[in-house]
């Protein structure tokens, strides 16, 4: 199993020239699923106005990629096996995204054709070689890197950006003097993009499992506090029993990493749920509460106190989060509830481990995930302190996309997050 743990510094070359092998059967798809909902391949042919033969011909070298029967073929026509089930599924909902791109990015256009084409036709017929020529300028930012990276000459990827914007009736990128940048139609259409080509992850995904072979990639990103108390459990359960799956970690603030979640560019987010997320866009799974503690060193002054209040507290130094991270916001709330000025010192911290190193090295105090803190008190160095601090319990747990169905790989890693959850000591699961 591989694991990468990184800040989240926007999406690489790399991550956006990652195309799946099997996006490079796009048109062979449309005809898969053409057959799907209409039973045979004449019937599709007719219906998308193919002649018959470039069907069959599609669907069989489908077929063949994967390796596997998609159709069980009989007397009265053709009947999608399990796995071609699946697919169509991942198929259809590629084409809607792809669908919705092109009407998101005409909507966000200053400029159209007369008569911009319709979005399902866009859907229907966009090479997959166009996809791929905006995947690698979005990540590469001038034609001649995305050549290289995609292993074409410059002309090449250049006439699959014109046709794209053709193909939409609107102008997708800005040239500049430095490289080629995308314009908010360009934007909109390359979030969709992305999404569509999650979906054929996913059929790959779906693929490996019916082969026997579990493996993928899961790029989850966290937020700080309580998260380090069952990720880590549960990442390496997940090694243990799959070792072919990657898992890449992240982090960053909310706001970005809903983003990027919506973008496809990460797969989950681990930390606290909220209720102003989408709800029709994001699928919000609870694994346990947790509240925060203020923490301190074995032996500090402040436990030697009677009756402590949080604005007793004040007269000792502590190690404050970063400014505008939730951690900060959280304490910022509690202090001011009690009609109280934060505690504002000069020694801040951006991370939770880094946050109980500085507590237990320095003897300041510090707020907490309880959950974090009943795990691991450092063999007794470290305190809860008596102190309530009401309103801080909060809900834990993972955010995915709602409007995609799980890849194996992700169903994997969410069932050893359940998992990890259920083994902590936190009351209130």
């Amino acid at each position: 199993m591989s694991l990468s743990i990184a800040t989240w510094t926007g999406t690489t070359a790399s991550d956006s020239t990652r195309f799946p092998t099997l996006a490079g059967h796009l048109r062979a798809m449309r005809a898969m699923l053409g057959v799907v909902q209409h039973g045979s391949t004449t019937r599709a042919a007719e219906a998308m106005h193919l002649s018959q033969p470039a069907v069959a011909r599609s669907v069989l070298q489908l077929e063949q990629a994967c390796g596997l029967p998609l159709f069980m073929r009989g007397a009265r026509g053709m009947m999608p096996t399990a796995l071609g089930s699946q697919w169509a599924t991942r198929i259809e909902a590629m084409l809607q995204h792809l669908s919705s791109g092109a009407a998101e990015a005409q909507a966000a256009a200053t400029l159209t054709a007369p008569r911009p084409p319709l979005p399902q036709r866009f859907a229907e017929t966009v090479p997959a070689g166009h996809l791929r020529a905006l995947m690698a300028i979005a990540g590469c930012g001038s034609e001649s890197l995305a050549a290289q990276w995609l292993g074409l000459t410059q002309p090449a990827v250049h006439a699959a950006l014109q046709g794209l914007e053709t193909g939409l009736g609107m102008q997708l990128f800005y040239k500049l003097a430095f490289g080629t940048r995308l314009t908010p139609s360009g934007e909109a259409l390359l979030r969709r993009v992305k999404l569509a080509l999650a979906e054929v992850r996913g059929m790959d995904s779906d693929l490996s499992a019916w082969r026997g072979e579990i493996r993928g990639r899961v790029v989850v990103g966290v937020l700080p506090l309580s998260v380090d108390i069952f990720l880590p459990r549960a990442v390496n359960s997940l090694a243990a029993s799959h070792p072919d799956i990657e898992v890449r970690i992240v982090d960053g603030t909310y706001e970005s990493l809903v983003q990027h979640l919506l973008s496809a560019d990460i797969d989950a987010i681990a930390g606290a749920l909220r209720t102003d997320t989408p709800a029709d866009e994001v699928r919000q799974l609870h694994l346990f509460d947790d509240d925060l503690v203020v923490v301190a060193p074995a032996g500090h002054a402040c436990l030697r106190r009677k009756c402590l209040q949080l604005e007793d507290l004040l007269q000792w130094p502590w190690v404050a989060p970063l400014p505008g991270t939730p951690a900060d916001r959280a304490m910022v709330r509690l202090f001011h509830d009690r009609g109280l000025e934060p505690p504002r010192g000069s020694l801040r911290a951006s991370s939770p481990t880094m946050t109980l190193a500085f507590v237990l090295q320095t003897g300041r105090l510090a707020l907490a995930s309880r959950g974090q803190a009943l795990q691991d008190d450092h063999g007794g160095q470290l305190v809860m302190v008596p102190v309530e601090l009401p309103s801080t319990r909060r809900r834990i747990g993972l955010a995915t996309r709602a409007l995609s169905t799980a890849s194996q790989d992700l169903e994997l890693f969410l069932q050893a997050c359940r998992q990890a959850a259920a083994a902590l000591p936190v009351q209130g699961r």
